[in-house]
């Protein structure tokens, strides 16, 4: 493997990983600095957009660019050693929770170099960074080291536009430890402002000694004929600047610390401290938050802290079973909505929306794990949510950074998803059955660029109703601009999407029975019910299709033509996951359908070299009667990768039916592929997707991840409320017990920590097993199944972990 994990909290070594291309880790703190970083140290860091420290970087950079953080160091009668991304003997990285340590040898140059990277948990928006310095040869050695940082200080607009007038706006002043860079002005052609932002570097060696001068500049520092690879100042051992002199303005910027020249005896070291920061705030000094960490007791304190923090915060799920990689492989999984709420769906060099923000789905998505972990602060986020709705059913498609910001849309682009109206009920419907909070329906909210306030409930009947008016020829809703697969996007006249017009169906449902539990309005209760099971009939009846090799599946679209898409074609049978999920997921297929896709979905969409589903099968041709999506490659993105959301919808769906061996089955292919590190090439976690060639892409911030956590907890686990009260329904196999033939989960139910463990002394199988005794605190639990809140609640404690001790037996 690439890597292999050394505890249980998820910390991983790896060996050599600079070998790996495209291979990166995420730094970030909750007051929004956000920072990718390498195995060579490339990698950037900003705020946003608009707010670079250093140099924008995509994927395709990391391997290429000569931009990073880097030190050079200048070894007498031996050399010059660019020490994070030249020559090595050997590297390794060991990560933990949002820290990153990078080790790299270079015998010939007689010298260990050792980096330690993240940013702490405070109200500052920096990057702490030391290197530790060793000699690794017999004799002494004499360094003169040199930090190589590039300072970019703007937006990332600028990288290709007016990237030199930018570079005009630029000031620079020297401090006794660092350099600050603020330009004059933010440059926007449509409204040029005046800059707040300080962009620095300050640092010094382990007893707080100052640089002993600076190359401020990239012309200063690379010199005319040199560049970042190879650089004069570092070549030539030229004597660094102590002052900013008036042509040194207006310059493209580095943070090039020289420090003095050292004696490292051998086996000895020397560690230099760096701070890289942003300060949005004028009024605040970098070089005051510079001394928070100029040195190396008060570096360790906070990366101590650091760790805490983290850990704490991935506290929520903690599975322990006899497969120890699963269950540390999980925590990095838990940990991945976290980030999404702070990175977005940008900011990590496989960004995916470029500028920024999450999307409409994925602001519902990312609550199912708030939901369960601490129910009372999702529930006003819940509320605040709804204020993206519009009254006439349609909402905002991005997520702003302050509580109820909404923006219309992406780049200026008006689309409609005709799938957006599913997700908030979902999201509010796990909330109300984890917590029996039912009047949250009736809770007011605004909506979406109108000053009318109206019942969450009337949100989500406006949500449910809007597709009905816009209806295409088969009787099915109009795919508008798209639904869950983005790119389904050239069907908007006369596209129509079975799979999501299932789903809406299933949602009136729940919310029917929701309703009736409450004692509403019948007449509401009833024409949800008539609409459901009009569109059930329809998509049981007229979508369920036999294929020439006497396989059955869904049908799942109709294109631009008005033609359907699944089935059999001149060019091969046609068959997508997504036609088969939403099905199952809302109750639409029926216990036979459900079985007969899976054996479909066996013959056409699974790989029996990577072993795992595709999004679909070849369709063998460029489709713009359906999408852009098959105008890419077969097996990238969503035309026919291994899509990581949809494959673990599908084991939701399957687990949900009760259809549980296929469910594991999908679920450990997901994980198979991941601990595959050979083909994955990702640290651990879950990707958006594995293209054809089982590589991990666009890993970090996908949804998919709180979907699994959710099917952990809720299905395979079986832990989940009904109106407020516990169910415990496990839907373990019996693999998942081994030899120890236990196996616990830590979690919460209504604001409770809940240590659960299941016991199966004699290795039943699902489906065989049953719960025999239920042991609360060693106390016995009532029989009575889901168990009532105020039972649960008399039974727990609110601050300690209480113990639930369920015994399966025949």
């Amino acid at each position: 493997m690439l890597w292999k994990f050394l505890d249980d909290n998820g910390t991983f070594v790896a060996n050599n990983p600079h070998k790996i291309s495209r291979l990166y880790f995420p730094l970030a703190n909750e007051k929004g600095l956000l920072s990718s970083i390498t195995p060579t140290l490339h990698g950037d860091i900003k705020l946003d957009q608009d707010t670079f420290l250093t140099v924008p970087l995509c994927t395709e950079d990391l391997k290429n660019s000569y931009y990073n953080r880097n030190l050079w160091v200048y070894v007498e009668n031996k050399g010059v050693w660019s020490a994070a991304s030249g020559d090595v003997d050997e590297s390794i990285v060991e990560a933990g929770m949002l820290w990153h340590k990078l080790i790299r040898v270079n015998k010939a140059i007689g010298l260990k170099a050792e980096f330690i990277n993240f940013v702490p948990v405070s109200n500052d928006t920096v990057e702490i960074m030391t290197v530790k310095l060793t000699n690794i040869t017999k004799a002494p050695l004499k360094i003169t080291p040199t930090s190589a940082i590039p300072l970019y200080g703007r937006s990332a607009d600028r990288l290709r536009d007016h990237r030199h007038v930018t570079s005009l706006l630029n000031r620079l002043e020297i401090k006794r430890c660092g350099i600050i860079l603020k330009p004059t002005m933010v440059f926007n052609e449509r409204n040029h402002t005046i800059n707040k932002t300080s962009y620095f570097i300050f640092g010094c060696d382990s007893s707080g000694k100052p640089p002993a001068g600076f190359f401020p500049t990239m012309p200063l520092f690379t010199g005319e004929e040199g560049n970042l690879s190879e650089p004069d100042a570092v070549f030539r051992n030229l004597i660094p600047f102590k002052r900013i002199e008036p042509s040194m303005q207006g310059k493209e910027t580095i943070g090039a610390l020289r420090f003095k020249t050292e004696n490292i005896l051998p086996g000895r070291s020397i560690t230099y401290i760096f701070v890289l920061g942003i300060e949005p705030d004028d009024k605040k000094s970098p070089e005051r938050i510079f001394l928070k960490y100029n040195s190396c007791n008060k570096v360790a304190r906070c990366l101590i802290q650091n760790k805490k923090f983290w850990l704490k915060k991935i506290s929520a799920v903690q599975v322990k079973s006899e497969n120890k990689d699963f269950d540390r492989w999980l925590r990095w999984v838990t940990l991945q909505p976290v980030l999404r709420k702070l990175f977005g769906c940008s900011y990590l060099p496989d960004f995916d929306y470029g500028r920024g923000g999450r999307g409409w789905r994925d602001l519902w998505q990312d609550l199912l794990t708030l939901l369960i972990v601490n129910p009372s602060e999702a529930s006003q986020l819940l509320v605040n949510n709804f204020y993206g709705v519009r009254t006439d059913g349609t909402n905002a498609t991005i997520i702003g950074k302050k509580t109820k910001e909404f923006i219309p849309d992406r780049n200026n682009i008006q689309r409609v998803w005709m799938d957006h109206g599913v997700w908030p009920f979902i999201t509010l419907n796990l909330y109300i059955n984890q917590t029996g909070d039912t009047d949250i329906l009736f809770r007011r909210a605004g909506y979406f660029e109108s000053k009318k306030m109206d019942s969450i409930l009337e949100h989500i009947l406006c949500q449910h109703l809007r597709p009905f008016k816009n209806v295409g020829r088969h009787g099915y809703f109009r795919l508008e601009g798209g639904d869950w697969n983005d790119g389904l996007d050239m069907a908007k006249e006369n596209g129509e999407s079975v799979t999501f017009t299932a789903m809406y169906a299933g949602n009136m449902l729940e919310l029917a029975s929701l309703l009736e539990k409450i004692n509403y309005t019948k007449t509401v209760i009833n024409d949800l019910r008539k609409k459901a099971f009009s569109l059930i009939q329809r998509i049981r009846n007229e979508e369920w299709i036999k294929v020439s090799t006497g396989h059955g599946f869904f049908n799942g679209y109709y294109d631009n033509k008005g033609t359907r898409v699944e089935g059999d074609h001149p060019k091969g049978v046609r068959m997508t996951l997504t036609g088969q999920v939403f099905p199952i997921m809302s109750g639409v297929a029926t216990d036979l359908q459900i079985k007969e896709i899976y054996r479909s979905a066996k013959r056409y969409l699974w790989d029996a070299d990577l072993k795992g589903f595709r999004l679909n099968t070849d369709f063998k041709e460029v489709y713009p009667e359906l999408g852009r999506a098959f105008g890419f490659v077969y097996g990238e993105k969503e035309n026919g990768a291994f899509f990581s959301h949809m494959n673990v919808m599908f084991a939701f769906a399957l687990y949900k039916r009760n259809f549980v061996k296929e469910g594991f089955e999908v679920l450990n292919s997901i994980y198979n592929m991941c601990k595959n590190t050979y083909l994955s090439k990702i640290y651990p976690g879950l990707p958006e997707y594995f293209n054809s060639e089982g590589r991990g892409m666009y890993h970090y911030l996908t949804g998919s991840a709180t979907w699994l956590v959710l099917t952990i907890i809720t299905q395979v686990f079986g832990i989940r409320g009904v109106l407020g009260e516990l169910l415990i329904e496990p839907k373990l196999v019996k693999e998942q017990f081994g030899k120890k033939k236990n196996i616990s989960i830590d979690t919460y139910f209504v604001g409770r920590k809940i240590k659960l463990t299941y016991y199966n002394p004699d290795g039943l199988d699902y489906g065989v097993y049953k719960i025999v005794d239920i042991k609360i605190n060693k106390k016995s639990a009532p029989e009575k199944m889901p168990l009532p809140r105020k039972t649960f609640l008399e039974m727990t404690k609110a601050s300690k972990e209480n113990l639930i001790d369920v015994y399966l037996g025949r």
